[in-house]
């Protein structure tokens, strides 16, 4: 997968929108998706550029802890606990060959993927 559709996958399965940004409690609802949407925008923006320019050996070793120490260093202000999950999910998932299909009528996406099986 592309560095962009990994941190995608890992802002949708394990951002927690209310633990990174407990001010939402307090906007008014016409303005919390705007608010959300450019939060999410900033994040995947700012790590796409910190994993390109300083990732690449974290995620050709599968250094989940030092590629978010990486992202921390370089100001991506999400807590330690949650940018570690995010970035084993990164890792994971760069190693899956898999191309975006669409999106069915239900809202789940679907993909074409490419694995190899070893049997023992």
């Amino acid at each position: 997968m592309s560095i962009e559709a990994c941190i995608a996958h890992a802002i949708h399965s394990d951002l927690d929108i209310l633990e990174v940004l407990p001010e939402v409690h307090e906007l008014p609802v016409e303005e919390l998706e705007f608010y959300i949407e450019r939060y999410i925008l900033e994040v995947q923006e700012s790590m796409v550029c910190i994993i390109v320019e300083k990732g690449d050996p974290f995620l050709r070793s599968k250094d989940a802890a030092g590629l978010c120490a990486t992202c921390l260093e370089s100001g991506i202000g999400i807590p330690a606990p949650t940018l570690l999950k995010m970035c084993q999910t990164i890792t994971q998932l760069m190693d899956l060959d898999a191309r975006f299909i669409l999106d069915t009528d239900d809202g789940t996406s679907l993909y074409y993927m490419k694995m190899t099986v070893t049997a023992a």
